[in-house]
């Protein structure tokens, strides 16, 4: 699921994971002795609780919410082990493979006037409290997905070309499409959409469907005592203190064994009625092998609402491991590496920080506007001289380190230009647009033509149409949950108000920006916001601009379609792009397309992408991990391995 983050951010090509010694982590990881069950062993007993700390305050227990209007990081930590899909993606090579499914997906075929896809399911999964996991689920949740109208993450994964789906019988669903189907639709789409229970939620749904906004009755109800299919089953939360997961026993996957070998295959066998290989032999050297749990009772999430907060909690011993998306902040790095008995790994992000505008109010509306604030953003400047390079200057929503997809044919604007040269180059594009000053903005050179680093700034500026440019806000969050992007945006304000623009740099709570930008919105309460940072993580790696079509399709838009389209991004280049990344059945085609999005974006700036830091974990040694080197770190996919760390004594 895309979530919302503090995020996790975007990453270096060249970092590995390492360990406490500064070696690189074995990927395959065994219990000390190999006698104690655990990952990498094939299963064991469950016991034991393993201690984290959120940085941000849970805001929802129910899945449909969190999936849509509450899809925050933090929400997907707790709520994200217990829906399954058909289809999911391996972990560390992000290959799809099936969940539910009984195989790998079909190729859709001619059916009428359209297409369809008919795929059977595994018999024996069952939800904790022993009922099926079947068909009558994933069409229920379909169902509801698009009779409730939900949006942000719903809408991925039930594109609208999908026109229905089917329970042929109780093991066996057929997928209807209104024409062929390529990756972002199908395999990589509706595939991926997360099941949920028919027989716990129909009463509720329902009831909401009798009630003046079904979305937000449905939305408002309890996800308390919901059964699950994954390995942890949701059990209590206390509002502002904490949550907490329980071991599923019944998991239908307990105790089976992922493996990735060198030719790129991967098996999961369970040594039963489990024994399957996809995209190779399934054989050769293993690059990573590990099992499914779950291996402790419990899992707990307190709640301390910063990172200052959490890490104390960690320096004393009260939690295990702080599930924070950025990582351990720069300061607290040589603090933590102090401490006995604390294991530490250094990953690539996945994800990035970034500045959005609003398109839809002057004067972000105006592309020059945005133009002027990518030329004067300084992202080597921040990162290098001011944050000394505790965060990585980025141009593209791909990170590096996801090679086969990464391209670095975007727009740097200002990209090796000095300070001054940014400046005169900003200023030039407003007043080509028809912006005026009182006092025009300059940077001051010597009697050599030579900058001084001196400055006029800008004051009493107008607007082309003669109109005073209004006083802009910039919300962040602020230094105790991000000092990173806190400081970013203290010298964004510096640089507009260079300019003369009026800046309100507003550092705030994370989830006071997420309610003022994200989804329900209206068309009045949207015009509310000028500019915020935030960060995004949690994608599809392996099919990455379906992300892009989630935070700038037209039809994701916060107030008209309900999606991640903060912005109100419409650009009819890009959506020509999008319905061809929609119709690519193949990789080759698909990553062109998404090269020409990254471009578009950077181009039109919807977004400003600005930086990322690789992403450094610590954790008690009783603490274990099954995988340590893996794009976006621990902390990220697969929610910090909630169904397979194991605590020793």
């Amino acid at each position: 699921a895309l979530v919302a983050a503090a995020c996790s951010s975007d990453d270096t090509a060249d970092t590995t994971a390492t360990t406490d010694g500064g070696g690189t982590a074995a990927t395959t990881t065994t219990t000390t002795g190999g006698t104690d069950p655990g990952p990498g062993d094939g299963g064991g007993d469950i016991g034991g609780t393993f201690q984290t700390a959120l940085v941000a305050d849970l805001t929802t227990d129910n899945f449909w919410a969190y999936l849509d209007t509450e899809s925050s990081v933090h929400n997907g930590y707790v709520l994200g082990q217990s829906h399954p899909a058909l289809y999911t993606l391996s972990v560390p090579d992000f290959l799809n493979i099936p969940v539910l499914a009984a195989g790998e997906a079909p190729a859709a075929a001619v059916d009428g006037d359209g297409y369809s896809a008919t795929i059977p399911l595994r018999e024996g999964m069952t939800w904790s409290d022993g009922e099926a996991v079947d068909a009558n689920d994933f069409v229920f949740t379909f169902d509801v997905v698009r009779e409730f109208a939900l949006g942000s993450n719903w809408l991925s994964n039930t594109p609208e070309t999908v026109t229905s789906v089917e329970a042929v019988d109780d093991y066996t669903v057929k997928i209807n499409f209104s024409e062929e189907p390529g990756l972002s639709i199908y395999q990589n789409g509706i595939n991926f959409l997360s099941i949920l229970p028919e027989h716990f939620w129909a009463p509720v749904v329902e009831e909401a469907r009798g009630s003046d906004d079904p979305k937000a009755a449905l939305y408002a109800a309890s996800g308390a005592g919901e059964p699950s299919a994954g390995t942890n089953i949701f059990d209590k939360w206390e509002q502002g203190a904490f949550a907490s997961i329980t071991a599923n026993p019944d998991y239908y996957y307990e105790g089976t064994v992922y493996t990735t070998y060198a030719d790129l295959s991967w098996a999961q066998r369970n040594g039963a009625d489990i024994d399957e290989v996809y995209y190779g032999s399934g054989s050769g050297t293993e690059l990573s092998s590990y099992a499914d749990g779950p291996f402790v009772g419990e899992i707990i999430y307190s709640e301390y609402g910063s990172q200052d907060a959490a890490y104390l909690a960690f320096s004393e011993g009260e939690v295990d491991y702080v599930l924070n998306p950025s990582g351990i902040p720069t300061g607290r790095r040589e603090e933590l590496r102090a401490l006995e008995g604390i294991n530490f790994a250094i990953n690539p992000s996945e994800g990035f920080r970034y500045l959005a505008f609003n398109l839809r109010k002057a004067p972000m509306s105006d592309p020059a506007f945005r133009q002027a604030f990518a030329y004067v953003i300084d992202k080597e400047f921040v990162t290098g001289s001011v944050l000394g390079g505790a965060a990585l200057p980025i141009y593209s929503l791909v990170p590096e380190a996801n090679a086969a997809w990464y391209s670095d044919d975007v727009n740097k604007w200002g990209f090796g230009l000095s300070e001054g040269e940014r400046f005169d180059t900003a200023v030039q594009i407003l007043t080509d647009a028809g912006y005026t000053w009182s006092t025009n903005p300059e940077a001051l050179k010597d009697e050599d033509g030579n900058y001084t680093g001196v400055f006029i700034d800008g004051e009493g500026m107008k607007s082309p149409d003669g109109t005073d440019v209004p006083e802009v806000e910039l919300q962040t969050p602020g230094p105790g949950y991000d000092p990173l992007r806190s400081t970013f945006a203290t010298w964004i304000g510096q640089w507009g108000e260079r300019l003369g623009v009026p800046v309100d740099v507003n550092p705030t709570d994370f989830n006071t920006i997420v309610d003022a930008t994200f989804p329900p919105q209206t068309e009045e309460s949207v015009l509310e916001w000028d500019m915020y940072m935030l960060g995004w993580g949690g994608g599809d790696p392996s099919l990455p601009c379906t992300s892009h079509q989630a935070f700038f399709g037209a039809d994701q838009d916060a107030v008209t379609g309900g999606g991640f389209n903060t912005p109100g991004y419409n650009d009819a280049d890009f959506e020509a792009l999008s319905d061809a990344f929609d119709a690519a059945t193949d990789l080759t085609t698909a990553r062109e397309v998404c090269r020409d999005m990254e471009s578009n974006i950077s181009e039109n700036l919807p977004y400003i992408v600005l930086f990322s830091t690789p992403i450094t974990d610590a954790w008690r040694a009783n603490v274990v991990f099954p995988i340590e080197d893996v794009l976006g770190g621990i902390n990220g996919f697969p929610n910090a391995w909630a169904g397979q760390v194991l605590v020793t004594e």
